[in-house]
């Protein structure tokens, strides 16, 4: 539950309480929302996505590779996972947090327009050598 609600504190408070699998029906955001996320970088190794999400606006079930996520307004986000468990999260410009793999549904929940940076990543962090 603590991945979820890391999440839900940064996106939005922006990202979900709870690690779960990945359905095979979870979409990718950025293709499910296209008003709602720009992306401005994308390489072989990230992909960075502005977010905005007015109050009462909702995202569909989406999924996320490992993740941070950058505030950049006061947030206040419903997020649901998969298996119907829900969570409140708020968020602080400035804020940044941290998230593994997550699939989850958005809801802006707040009176204020939800703007978040989100940076996945696409490669898994290489071993140091020894």
């Amino acid at each position: 539950m603590r991945p979820l609600r890391t999440f839900a504190l940064g996106l939005l408070s922006t990202t979900l309480w709870l690690l779960v699998g990945e359905p095979t029906n979870a979409q990718d955001p950025v293709r499910l929302a296209p008003k709602n996320i720009k992306v401005v970088l994308e390489n072989n190794r990230v992909r960075v996505y502005e977010v905005r999400i007015k109050p009462g606006e909702k995202i569909p079930m989406h999924s996320h590779p490992p993740h941070l996520t950058y505030s950049l307004s006061t947030a206040r986000g419903k997020y649901s996972s998969p298996d119907g468990e829900t969570a409140i999260g708020e968020a602080k410009p400035g804020e940044v947090f941290w998230s593994e793999a997550i699939t989850h549904a958005s809801e802006n929940v707040g009176t204020t327009e939800i703007f978040a940076l989100v940076v996945e990543l696409k490669e898994p962090p290489k071993k140091k050598s020894k």
